[in-house]
């Protein structure tokens, strides 16, 4: 059995992401638009989130009215310089005033933030639209029609302010249909699965969360690995919803090992079409 170390394994998962962050860094220092595609659960959005800090970033733009506001905040807000954005399924009409109201709530957020906690004198208007924000990722832009994307493009073209697409594959394509559009972007990154040595880095974080001690030399262990990566064939938010399944069949039956047996009866219980 050849497996890489701990050590080369976690450098894979890091190199992926590294790939995908310095991708964004090169549409920000050259001011493009950039396309990020992949199939679904390959950790396009996670990437995407974990890179603008929206996870400590959106409960803070999300409030309800300016008191509620200057309650949420905490130093974070000082550094936000990046958007992430989900394209609505619906209403897709609110997408440009959706992203100038993010915007402002970062810039109203900032002034109230400085002024609760260091007591500074600030002022109450808002700076210009997008005036320190180098980033904007749209997440889901499949759902968008020709219309939303002028939006999109109006507003990279008044800034020269950077933005990532977030799509399927596929979606290079659609976008090569509005030449308005399609000459602004200057990069484009793929998201494949995850691969072996990958999926097994995964694996042995999803074992410990289980309080289980995996070990790939015991045969039972390795069978059960190989099961899993047929089953996910790399696919990160499979991983998830299978080990979801699996830490409940396990407490049902109070076992304490994984077993092939238990990675298909997990299996069985999720819906998985064609891959």
């Amino acid at each position: 059995l050849h497996v890489r170390s701990r050590r080369q394994r976690q450098m894979c998962i890091r190199d992926r992401y590294k790939r995908f962050a310095e991708f964004c860094d090169a549409c920000i220092k050259y001011q493009y638009i950039g396309i990020c595609y992949g199939q679904p659960g390959v950790g396009k959005t996670l990437s995407s989130r974990y890179y603008t800090n929206w996870d400590i970033i959106e409960n803070q733009v999300n409030h309800r009215g300016w008191k509620d506001l200057a309650n949420k905040t905490t130093d974070d807000i000082l550094s936000v310089d990046k958007i992430f954005y989900t394209a609505p399924a619906e209403k897709q009409t609110r997408l440009s005033s959706d992203l100038h109201s993010i915007n402002g709530s970062i810039d109203l957020g900032q002034k109230l933030h400085v002024l609760n906690k260091y007591e500074h004198e600030h002022s109450e208007n808002f700076s210009d639209a997008f005036q320190d924000i180098e980033l904007i990722i749209i997440d889901e832009i499949d759902r968008l029609k020709v219309q939303h994307l002028e939006q999109l493009r109006s507003i990279y073209d008044e800034r020269d302010l950077a933005t990532v697409f977030i799509g399927m594959p596929g979606i290079e394509k659609k976008l090569s249909r509005y030449p308005q559009l399609y000459s602004r972007i200057g990069f484009a990154h793929e998201f494949d699965n995850l691969s072996k040595d990958e999926t097994h880095h995964i694996l042995e974080y999803k074992w410990q969360d289980l309080g289980v001690y995996l070990k790939l030399e015991d045969f039972t262990d390795y069978e059960a690995i190989t099961t899993i990566i047929k089953i996910t064939k790399g696919n990160f938010r499979l991983i998830h919803r299978l080990f979801a399944q699996i830490d409940r069949i396990m407490d049902i039956n109070g076992l304490d090992k994984i077993s092939t047996e238990v990675v298909e009866t997990a299996r069985d219980s999720l819906v998985i079409g064609v891959r």
